[in-house]
């Protein structure tokens, strides 16, 4: 790594105390949170200054020239059939709608069911001519159908749905009052009615100003090796069934979104 590219990668770490890195790429979505295409738009948003951002989609590798906020081409890519290098070393324009309607049509397949999706900031490198700006994510939004952001919904909604696989059973409560169940709720519903209030009180009493998002699992809290946890942010609660083996992705999910 160049020293540039280090310096870069130590500023976004300064910057974001959430962020989330894996080596020295930072983490923009995890599990479809936020919505993949969704979080690659706003990043190219963010560039100001010219550079050339390296998304790692699940393994797919694309090194993107972007500046003033404008996705101006694909660099290079790689992990993918050869041909779509054919849409590599051409800046984007208006007058050449096919090349960026290509381009989109390859990410948004990528991120379809993109399980994590990072970047890194690397210096920019030459493509096209300085005057070839690209297109805006405004633009690129539009002719590719895609949000600019995504829309409103709760914390403990999206969390729930992320990790719907692993998840088998849950019940939501706004303010105390039930909102929402899905699965088998019956042992679920005795956490909720005998030892969610107790817990909430005695960790209240020990953590008066705690107001930061809780997830607390309860290891065989079902019997038979099954688990459940307790999830609170905001004003939404939640008890929740899971399957054992995929609580490390349940924790990054969680962290993820309530960050």
């Amino acid at each position: 790594m160049s020293d540039q590219s280090a310096l870069v990668t130590k500023l976004q770490a300064l910057a974001d105390d959430d962020a989330t890195f894996v080596g020295s790429a930072r983490v923009i979505s995890m599990a479809g949170v936020p919505a993949p295409m969704t979080a690659v738009l706003a990043e190219i948003d963010n560039a100001v200054l010219e550079r050339t951002f390296v998304f790692d989609i699940d393994g797919v590798m694309l090194r993107m020239s972007v500046a003033g906020r404008r996705l101006r081409g694909l660099v290079d890519i790689a992990g993918v059939p050869p041909t779509a290098k054919a849409l590599t070393g051409k800046v984007l324009s208006q007058d050449d709608p096919s090349t960026t309607k290509a381009l989109g049509t390859l990410l948004l397949d990528l991120c379809k069911d993109a399980k994590q999706i990072t970047i890194q900031a690397q210096p920019a490198e030459p493509l096209g001519n300085p005057s070839e700006a690209g297109i805006p994510v405004a633009g690129l939004a539009s002719l590719w159908q895609v949000a600019e952001t995504a829309a409103p919904q709760s914390r403990m909604i999206r969390f729930l749905s992320v990790n719907a696989a692993a998840i088998t059973a849950y019940i939501v409560a706004v303010d105390g009052e039930i909102s929402n169940t899905q699965g088998e709720t019956a042992q679920l519903d005795m956490i909720w009615r005998d030892q969610f209030g107790p817990f909430r009180k005695r960790q209240k009493s020990i953590f008066p100003r705690q107001e930061s998002p809780l997830l607390v699992c309860l290891d065989h809290a079902l019997g038979d090796g099954r688990a459940a946890a307790i999830a609170v942010v905001g004003d939404e609660a939640s008890v929740f069934a899971y399957d054992p083996p995929a609580i490390s992705a349940i924790l990054a999910s969680w962290r993820m979104i309530t960050k």
